[in-house]
């Protein structure tokens, strides 16, 4: 009752640019809880990425060999390599899969000349170095090749990275943009009501409580606007998520937001309402302490 009761000293709801600040930090928070959605869906990905890669390799032995039992005398060979857990060649039919949504669904896999692909399990990262394994099985399986997903998950992890660091750029702007619209709100009401205010100090008001008046009301219009900002995010982050569970892309991670990440994304509207806080009153007392 007291934070109403502080607000209500001075009419600040009353003015024009009250409104227009709750308009402002309601977008910046709904914007702010996509841009860090994107970024945590992207790093969630990456690390699901590099989990499942870190201890699989990827076998592939060329055409020519598979004609001529290559297939049985790699999986051998590699059964025989320490740190090796598990060896399965890949079927017809997985590999159909795989091929299928660039090429159809309806493959004659006899008819092209594709290598056999078996897929390897370590027992941890790093158990087993693909450049080595490549030079052991090279001698009875020519043109073999050892594949780890490294050549092409760095560039991914490279622009994921790139990704991530424009969110935290925009992030950073969204906030810059937040603190200079409190700003701005601040010293409206400052002028608006420096009478008043100078009344508040005749009778013994201190710049502290003519401070607090302003970050109370700075409060209260981050929290009104930032929870229906929060609740359109979570409605737009909902729809996505239920769109991506219906996309057929076998490349992609089927990732979503944990626990940890919707307490993140829930942690937005109160980090605006401190940042609109204390930014209208330190905005208030350095303005007050230049005032005559």
């Amino acid at each position: 009752m007291h934070l109403w009761r502080s607000v209500s000293d001075v009419p600040l709801a009353s003015d024009p640019s009250a409104r227009f600040v709750l308009w402002i930090i309601g977008t910046m928070v709904f914007l702010s809880v996509l841009v860090l959605a994107v970024a945590l869906v992207l790093d969630s990905a990456i690390e699901e990425w590099r989990l499942s890669h870190s201890v699989r390799l990827t076998i592939e032995v060329p055409a020519d060999q598979v004609a001529d039992d290559g297939v049985a005398r790699a999986v051998t060979r590699l059964q025989e390599l320490p740190g090796v857990v598990a060896v399965a060649p890949l079927g017809d039919e997985r590999i159909a899969a795989l091929l299928a949504p660039w090429i159809g669904d309806d493959l004659n896999l006899s008819l092209l000349p594709l290598p056999a692909l078996i897929d390897v399990e370590i027992v941890a990262p790093g158990a087993l170095d693909p450049a080595a394994a490549e030079r052991l099985l090279e001698p009875d399986l020519p043109g073999i090749r050892v594949d780890d997903g490294r050549r092409w998950l760095e560039p991914v992890r490279a622009t994921a990275g790139a990704l991530q660091l424009i969110a935290a750029v925009i992030l950073i702007l969204i906030g810059l943009a937040s603190v200079a619209t409190v700003i701005f709100m601040t010293r409206t009401g400052l002028a608006m009501h420096h009478n008043t205010i100078a009344v508040m100090h005749q009778v013994g008001a201190r710049d502290s409580y003519v401070a607090r008046l302003f970050q109370n009301q700075a409060l209260l219009l981050a929290v009104v606007g930032g929870a229906p900002g929060l609740g359109l995010a979570a409605l737009c982050l909902m729809i996505v998520r239920s769109l991506a569970v219906r996309l057929d892309a076998p490349l992609l991670p089927q990732v979503a937001l944990g626990a940890s990440d919707w307490f993140a994304l829930m942690a937005v509207p109160l980090v605006a309402a401190m940042i609109a806080m204390i930014t209208a009153r330190v905005t208030v007392q350095l303005t007050l302490v230049r005032m005559p």
